[in-house]
């Protein structure tokens, strides 16, 4: 299967969104892939916590497009910038990028973080703008394996025992919630993660319908949260369910394809 190309965070990068966006498929697993075309309708099934502002409601594509233009959050939903340094010319002063398309403009021009500090802030535009920039681009699915737009809970407690973070994995006995927004909660031994749905679609154009979700976990008592972002997928009627993470790219991040 093709995997769409990119978005993930390592250690640390926190916030995942608290939402889910469902595209419309149609849901007939006998008919063909369908033609590449963006979804004509992706709605929201709560805050989507990337962008400043941006409540519960269904967008077309533009709509998604214009959500560039919103200032970028931090995990704790405050407005972030990062400092993009000139390209060629260290006289110039910095520049702070505060959207999608600030950020979009000044990647393709070259400007660039330079030190860890904006590396990590930069973290931000990455997953914000490469998830909204893979969002835009969805398509509608023609074949789908979810019931009711969703895993059952019996397939997400087999997935979580094959999920590391770091080097913790599950133990023996775990134990499944889904709650409100299509979040699932999970805990096993010392460990508690979460698996948030952001949206139905096809992602990868082979016309069978994925899911887009964040997982984040952490040891019990620890200080380190480990976020991920992938496709849940199952191709096929009674196919195990599988996560594969995705690793967006800066050059996706920062518009191309859009």
């Amino acid at each position: 299967m093709q995997m769409i190309k990119t978005l993930v965070m390592g250690a640390g990068a926190v916030g995942a969104a608290s939402v889910a966006l469902v595209a419309v498929p149609d849901h007939d697993a006998e008919k063909s892939a369908n033609e590449s075309s963006p979804a004509s309708e992706l709605c929201l099934k709560g805050d989507l916590d990337l962008f400043d502002g941006v409540s519960s409601k269904c967008f077309s594509r533009d709509e998604l497009l214009a959500l560039r233009d919103r200032p970028v959050v931090d995990m704790q939903g405050q407005p972030v910038a990062v400092s993009m340094s000139h390209p060629t010319d260290m006289s110039v002063p910095a520049e702070d990028c505060r959207t999608c398309r600030d950020y979009g403009e000044m990647s393709f021009d070259g400007w660039y973080a330079l030190s860890s500090r904006e590396m990590r802030r930069e973290a931000y535009f990455v997953r914000a703008c490469g998830l909204l920039a893979a969002l835009a681009n969805a398509q509608p699915a023609s074949s789908t394996y979810f019931s009711n737009g969703s895993p059952e809970a019996e397939e997400v407690a087999k997935l979580a025992r094959t999920m590391k973070f770091g080097e913790a994995g599950p133990g023996e006995d775990i134990h499944v919630e889904k709650e409100p927004g299509a979040i699932w909660r999970i805990s096993s031994g010392d460990m508690n993660w979460q698996i948030h749905e952001i949206a139905n679609a096809d992602f990868d154009n082979d016309g069978v319908e994925e899911i887009m979700a964040f997982t984040v976990g952490a040891p019990e008592g620890g200080t380190a949260t480990f976020y991920n972002a992938g496709l849940l997928e199952k191709d096929a009627a009674g196919a195990a369910l599988a996560f594969t993470p995705l690793s967006y790219g800066r050059d996706k991040a920062a518009g191309a394809g859009l």
